[in-house]
């Protein structure tokens, strides 16, 4: 017999309406270290207004940042309610390709605090009077501010928002003059290559050389629209180390030919893309088609007053991974409740693992594959056997073939696999360079006010 009765009437979905009121909430100035894979992004600095810009919404849906989906996030979970009006500050900018394991962020963000009248604030105890703020970001008014393990847990709010390439790792209370970039007080870099076909002992001389205070034109990409005339940084610490084997490392060896290696970089500040031109010209030396005293020759700015032209290292191996400050001025809270809860590491911890777990496992599919290639057997050239032409392992006739190509061919490591092939290898201070910086801030300016003339006149 059939159902005859109605069918049910389908229920209606309750559409939460965003009626948040930010301004019942005290706000407080906070940084975050976080971390996060460059390869799914285009660099770290989101493409303008990305909460209030439909426009920039839609061009970083295109091209996402890291910096956007870390504000997006941040607006998800109610921690901030625009991404222009949070006094934000970044550390370093890292371009398109690079990661960062410790880059800093600080900005303000909701808080449990309370408004408080200056009666209320006057009463708190005197060893609680630093939890008590005033400043512009809440209209000047006094907030009384919880302690770190009463305050809303940022990290877990967060990451339950972030993609999985970018986990937010500590916080901390910051003070209102805070800021990300100019409180840094070094910055520390790592690059990550195998060591075939280098010599370390040559790159280490080679590396030796930046240390201390250099003109570093040469080694860095020139933005004339910047207009920067001192281009002085200082390198407090270099070395190139093997990468320690706490973590397995698919494809290491005990050869050294197999041996992953880390140039570790620490600075003051650096110039745009300056550490991927000091890696370029450690490579050149590394190979032997450069002696390291190019490095003494390229900071010499009276004897190369032009950079040469030479194709900057591979983005992929450069990491950003560590940002330093004051202790008085930053204090780094990884768990709540004073290390009994740890949930939050676990989590961080199973997080990254799995991402590893699959990077590892595409490294291992990449592998086989190469030795399916390595083993397949091809016909030698010149070669016959009864029955027809000999065969042999693509890996042989491979070996042989390369060793044709190091006669003819020179071959410049960039880093991740990458390679530049050249019939004939130009050393640097023969080739073409490019005009002296000061030349070239000149006649940026000059089009610059010759183009804002034509304007008006139009």
């Amino acid at each position: 017999m059939a159902d005859s009765s109605p069918p049910a009437t389908p229920r209606k979905r309750k559409t939460r309406r965003d009626n948040f009121d930010f301004s019942k909430f005290p706000q407080r100035k906070v940084a975050f270290k976080f971390s996060y894979f460059g390869w799914p992004y285009y660099g770290l600095a989101r493409q303008g207004n990305v909460l209030g810009s439909a426009e920039k919404r839609e061009q970083e849906a295109q091209y996402p940042t890291v910096e956007g989906e870390l504000f997006k996030a941040l607006a998800q979970c109610k921690l901030i309610a625009s991404d222009t009006d949070c006094d934000y500050t970044r550390c370093g900018r890292t371009d398109r390709g690079v990661s960062g394991f410790g880059q800093v962020v600080a900005l303000y963000v909701r808080s449990v605090g309370k408004f408080v009248s200056e009666e209320e604030a006057s009463n708190v105890p005197d060893s609680d009077q630093h939890l008590v703020t005033r400043d512009e970001q809440n209209g000047g008014r006094a907030v009384l501010l919880p302690d770190s393990e009463r305050e809303l847990p940022y990290i877990n709010m967060i990451n339950k928002l972030l993609p999985p390439e970018i986990r937010i790792l500590a916080w901390s209370p910051v003070k209102a003059d805070f800021s990300a970039r100019f409180s840094c007080t070094s910055r520390f870099y790592r690059y990550f290559f195998s060591g075939d076909g280098l010599d370390i002992g040559l790159m280490r001389q080679a590396a030796a050389k930046f240390l201390g205070t250099h003109d570093f034109r040469n080694f860095c990409r020139l933005d004339p629209a910047k207009q920067i005339k001192n281009f002085e940084r200082t390198v407090l610490d270099i070395a190139i180390n093997p990468v320690p084997s706490r973590v397995s490392l698919v494809g290491d060896s005990a050869g050294v030919e197999g041996r992953w290696w880390q140039l570790e970089l620490r600075g003051t500040a650096f110039l745009w893309h300056q550490v991927r031109c000091m890696m370029a010209i450690l490579f050149a030396v590394g190979q032997g088609i450069e002696a390291p005293d190019i490095v003494d020759k390229l900071v010499d700015v009276q004897l190369t007053s032009g950079k040469p032209e030479y194709e900057m290292a591979n983005d992929l191996p450069l990491v950003l991974a560590d940002c330093a400050f004051d202790a008085n001025d930053v204090q780094w809270i990884w768990v709540r409740n004073s290390g009994r809860d740890l949930g939050n590491m676990s989590v961080l911890d199973r997080s990254v693992s799995q991402m590893w777990g699959e990077l590892n496992t595409r490294a291992v599919i990449a592998s086989a594959l190469l030795q399916n290639l390595r083993d397949v057997q091809v016909p030698v050239p010149g070669g016959s056997e009864a029955g027809g032409p000999r065969m042999a392992p693509w890996a042989e006739c491979r070996q042989r073939l390369l060793e044709e190509e190091r006669q003819t061919v020179t071959k410049s490591i960039l880093g991740a696999g990458s390679v530049k092939h050249a019939k004939k290898y130009i050393p640097l201070m023969e080739r073409k360079r490019a005009a002296p910086v000061e030349l070239r801030n000149q006649a940026w300016f000059e089009r610059k006010g010759t183009n804002k003339r034509a304007r008006k006149t139009e």
